[in-house]
C-alpha cells in the first residue's frame, strides 16, 4: 500500500512539472520565461526596464500535445522592436523508437515594436521527424546588420539538402 501512495506522489509531482515555468536572461538584462500552454507554448518577455509582453505560439505535430520547451535560446535583439528565439521540444515518438530521443526545434521572432506582442516569423530550424538539420555553425547574429545567416545540411524548404538564409529585422519588427 504505501509504495503505490509513494508512487502516486512522485507520478503527479512528475505532471505538475511539466507546466513548470522556466526562464533565460536577455541580453538586456531582462528574462523570458516560457511555460507549456496546451498544445502551445506561452512567453513572458520582461525587458529589463518595462512591462511585460505576453504571447502564445503555436507548435506543429511534431511536438507531443502537452510538452513544454526543454530548451529556449535568446539568439539576437534589436532593441526596442524584436527578439529572435529558438525553442526545442522533445520528438513525438514514432514507431520502433524513431526519434524517441530526438529534437524539435523553432526559430522565432518576436516583434515588441505594438502591444501586444506578436510572432512575426516561425522556420522549423532542426527535427528529427521531418529530416532538418543545421550545419556547423548553423546561426550567426549579425546585431550592426539586425540579421540572422541561417545554414541547414538538410534544410526545411522542399527537396531537402544544403540550404542558406538571411534574416533581416525591419524597424516593424518584420523579417526581410
Amino acid at each position: 500500500m504505501r509504495i503505490a501512495y509513494w508512487v502516486s506522489v512522485l507520478a503527479l509531482a512528475a505532471s505538475a512539472t511539466v507546466h513548470a515555468q522556466s526562464s533565460v536572461a536577455l541580453p538586456d538584462g531582462g528574462r523570458v520565461s516560457y511555460a507549456a500552454a496546451g498544445a502551445k507554448t506561452r512567453f513572458e518577455i520582461r525587458a529589463h526596464a518595462g512591462r511585460p509582453y505576453v504571447l502564445t505560439v503555436g507548435r506543429d505535430a511534431t511536438v507531443p500535445t502537452l510538452a513544454a520547451p526543454t530548451k529556449v535560446e535568446v539568439l539576437g535583439s534589436v532593441k526596442g522592436v524584436a527578439f529572435i528565439l529558438a525553442d526545442t521540444y522533445a520528438s513525438r515518438p514514432g514507431g520502433l523508437s524513431y526519434c524517441q530521443a530526438g529534437e524539435e526545434r523553432f526559430l522565432r521572432v518576436i516583434s515588441i515594436i505594438r502591444r501586444p506582442a506578436r510572432e512575426t516569423l516561425r522556420i522549423k530550424l532542426e527535427s528529427c521527424r521531418d529530416n532538418i538539420e543545421l550545419a556547423t555553425p548553423g546561426m550567426a547574429w549579425e546585431p550592426e546588420r539586425a540579421s540572422l545567416q541561417l545554414n541547414w545540411l538538410q534544410g526545411p524548404q522542399a527537396g531537402g539538402g544544403p540550404q542558406t538564409r538571411t534574416i533581416k529585422i525591419n524597424a516593424e519588427g518584420k523579417p526581410e
